[in-house]
């Protein structure tokens, strides 16, 4: 059996492959020079999205609570640790809401300050303060305590 060097499938698919670069660069010299080019594209840095972990402590308004700026410096001294202030609101008391939001967010003094607030309808109204591991990376280093620690 006498092999021919140039006659396997390689060469026909080079070939199908030349016919189609040619039709296509054919397809776009018809088209006219009009056509303007995209303006290069603006990178956009990438967002870290939070994820959702169990609070590690609650804090609420109530008769045996203390201050908002106390409870935080006696527990939330890791920082790792975000601080959420949630604020629930029956009817049309957004904005009352909202206000006791940000109120609950400056008493809780300078661990606070970076809060994440969340102002949301519900059944019931009603505010709270959480502290939360809110990256991966902060929630894989998180202490192996388990159990929710709650203030009231």
């Amino acid at each position: 059996m006498i092999v021919r060097a140039g006659t396997g499938w390689q060469y026909a698919l080079a070939d199908l492959s030349l016919i189609l670069f040619l039709a296509t660069a054919s397809a776009l010299s018809q088209t006219g020079g009009n056509a303007k080019a995209a303006p290069p594209a603006v990178p956009l840095p990438p967002i870290a999205a939070a994820t959702e972990s169990e609070p590690v402590a609650v804090w609420s308004i109530g008769s045996g609570a203390p201050p908002l700026r106390t409870w935080l410096g006696q527990v939330g001294q890791d920082p790792r640790l975000e601080v959420r202030v949630i604020v629930r609101y029956v009817g049309n008391t957004r904005l009352a809401a909202l206000a006791q939001a940000v109120q609950l967010a400056e008493a809780g003094g300078p661990r606070a300050r970076d809060a994440r607030i969340l102002v949301e309808p519900g059944d019931r109204a009603g505010a709270s303060v959480a502290l939360v591991y809110s990256s991966e990376t902060a929630a894989a280093a998180k202490p192996t305590q388990s159990g929710t620690m709650i203030a009231q």
